[in-house]
């Protein structure tokens, strides 16, 4: 039996998002199954086991040969990289199948071929996603953000913002300016100069690490393209503040990296476990670049964009890039994916009513909506009809 290593760092839930893919009937598991000889015929959906009252407690890392995930309330699915997994979800094997997971505790799980089990993740909770409300001040998905995220022209920060460092020498990035041909970089420590300077051609630099950083410190890039505009141009206090972990901390992390590294052998599913260590510290710079270096290595899926989409949109607060993910994961996602569509689609119309373009995020709270009514998810329906007619107002005042 192979040993299971659980490793809990801090308050934070992983952000495991809601993700679909291939549908499938129910089928019988035996020792001549083959999942591929199954058509895509019937779709049973239960109103009372809507998506959004549950919480993932999982995601599939790695799978091999024939295998299914049953949702609990019927549904079957053929998973892939990234897909999450409930409460009350069946994984199930072929002879030849395999599937290796990730629970939210940040444990690691295999199920052999042959088997059929329930989801045994502990329960999770949610503490990665905060509602706007009439009482928030500053509501991106609502448009009320003082960032006029229309792809301004200016170079606004990409990296590191709104988030915790692993790393003394973070990777520094920032939006391209027309007609830039140099960039002056410098930090801010708890809103002081920072005696460091560095002028660069490109949109990517590397922090040399001296002045040393330090924990407990807020820190924020701010750079200046030789056009005259700046990255603070427009930017609110604490926009894209970054802090370093403490060495306690740091410890955890590189714990929980061990242990993964010591479990998963495959290296892209190595890095999609790693991300989720990353994502649960707060360390989002580091969970991001993890992430976007998997579809370098062969490894594109609609659930892994989507989960990117969703970083930038509700983490790092950058709508142009959540854009280009949100559209990655509907144009990599199957035709009969309606789970994965349609959060793909719901993700973009918040980007798109952030970025004022109330026509474009009509359009997709449409599909979404109409996608959560094929799901018989009416919590979302009713949410989203109400989000409809507040776009329709802003639209008719623009």
């Amino acid at each position: 039996m192979k040993k299971q290593t659980t490793v809990v760092m801090g308050a934070s839930a992983i952000a495991f998002t809601l993700i679909a893919i291939d549908i499938l009937p129910h089928p019988h598991f035996g020792s001549d199954t083959n999942l591929s000889k199954i058509s895509a015929n019937n779709l049973i959906i239960s109103p009372a086991i809507a998506a959004t009252t549950r919480i993932p407690n999982g995601q599939i890392l790695n799978i091999s040969g024939e295998v299914q995930l049953q949702r609990q309330d019927g549904r079957n699915i053929r998973p892939t990289a990234g897909t999450p997994i409930y409460p009350g979800d069946k994984l199930q094997t072929a002879q030849n199948g395999q599937i290796t997971l990730q629970c939210a505790d940040l444990g690691i799980k295999s199920i052999k071929a042959g088997e059929n089990q329930l989801n045994s993740c502990l329960l999770a909770s949610d503490k990665s996603k905060s509602e706007c409300n009439k009482n928030l001040i500053n509501c991106p998905d609502r448009g009320d953000d003082k960032i006029a995220w229309n792809n301004a022209p200016i170079p606004y920060i990409i990296s590191p913002r709104r988030t915790k460092l692993l790393e003394n020498k973070p990777t520094l990035r920032w939006n391209p300016v027309a007609g830039a041909t140099s960039y002056r970089l410098s930090i801010l420590e708890n809103r002081a100069k920072l005696n460091w300077e560095m002028t660069v051609n490109g949109t990517e630099a590397v922090y040399p690490g001296e002045p040393a950083l330090k924990p407990g410190v807020k820190y924020r890039l701010i750079v200046e393209a030789n056009t005259g505009v700046s990255s603070e141009s427009p930017l609110v206090e604490g926009d894209s503040e970054f802090s370093l972990l403490d060495e306690k901390e740091v410890e955890a992390v590189k714990e929980a990296v061990r242990a993964i590294e010591q479990q998963v052998a495959n290296a892209a599913s190595r890095k999609l476990a790693i991300a989720q260590v990353y994502l649960s510290a707060n360390l989002i710079a580091e969970a991001i670049e993890t992430l976007e270096s998997l579809p370098a290595a062969g490894v594109e899926t609609a659930p892994i964009y989507r989960t990117l989409g969703e970083m930038y949109r509700v983490r790092s607060q950058l709508m142009p890039q959540a854009e280009i993910y949100y559209k990655r994961a509907m144009n990599t996602a199957k035709p009969d994916d309606i789970e994965e569509l349609t959060e793909a689609r719901y993700g973009l119309a918040q980007v798109y009513s952030s970025m004022r373009n109330y026509a474009e995020a009509i359009q997709y709270l449409k599909l979404a909506k109409d996608g959560y009514q094929s799901l018989g998810d009416l919590q979302m329906v009713e949410k989203i009809g109400k989000q409809l007619q507040d776009a329709q107002r802003r639209k008719d005042r623009q």
